[in-house]
């Protein structure tokens, strides 16, 4: 019982270590763009919602996403 135990606790460990690693670069990220737009938006814009996953860019500043040639968008103003 004691090694099945031992064995649980590990696998909940390196559970919980993936998905805090997965939080923290989604909680990091600010801001998204398309590669097929030169619009930036706020994660939670309407605009933002619509981009297709293949084509999302993450930028992790506002200065970040202007200095890539992107522009604020219109409905979320960034």
């Amino acid at each position: 019982m004691f090694k099945s135990t031992k064995k649980q606790i590990a696998i909940l460990v390196l559970f919980l270590f993936t998905l805090l690693a997965a939080t923290s670069t989604v909680l990091a990220t600010t801001y998204v763009g398309s590669a097929k737009s030169d619009k930036f938006h706020y994660t939670d814009c309407r605009a933002a919602k619509r981009i297709k996953q293949g084509n999302l860019v993450y930028f992790y500043s506002r200065e970040e996403a202007l200095n890539a040639g992107y522009s604020p968008c219109g409905i979320c103003t960034p």
